[in-house]
């Protein structure tokens, strides 16, 4: 698999995102987030945030307040540039608020797009590196 096939392939983000355990899943979003760090000269705080909730499973019930104040920081903040990044926080906050079992999950499918979220905000950072960690961090549970 490449980072290249993921481009209107919501199969191969299905497979992807499908092949990690569920109790993993909050986890992996947010180590994917975190990969890019070291590239982004600002870290929304309300992503930040996030990966507390998603390191502790009593706290993933949090999560949907915390997807909306992401989503709050993408509307008041359109030119927040790589969009991709944020909507990836939005996904990982959706994926671990469903991972806690509340009534109103978000639709079962938001996780298949974490890949391609994860593959533009690489691509849109423009480092081999950073590609390569992406793409290993994507295939380690891919069999």
């Amino acid at each position: 698999m490449t980072l290249k096939e993921l481009e209107d392939n919501i199969e191969l983000g299905r497979q992807i995102f499908e092949a990690v355990p569920e109790k993993a899943r909050p986890g992996w979003g947010t180590t994917l987030l975190q990969t890019f760090e070291n590239y982004l000269s600002e870290i929304p705080v309300y992503v930040r945030e996030l990966y507390d909730i998603t390191e502790d499973e009593n706290k993933w019930g949090q999560a949907h307040k915390q997807f909306s104040k992401i989503r709050t920081f993408s509307l008041e903040n359109p030119d927040y540039r790589p969009e991709s990044y944020i909507i990836l926080a939005e996904k990982v906050a959706k994926v671990t608020y469903n991972g806690s079992g509340l009534p109103a999950p978000f639709d079962h499918d938001s996780g298949w797009f974490i890949p391609l979220l994860a593959k533009r905000t690489a691509d849109h950072i423009d480092n081999n590196n950073l590609r390569n960690e992406i793409l290993r961090i994507l295939k380690v549970n891919l069999k």
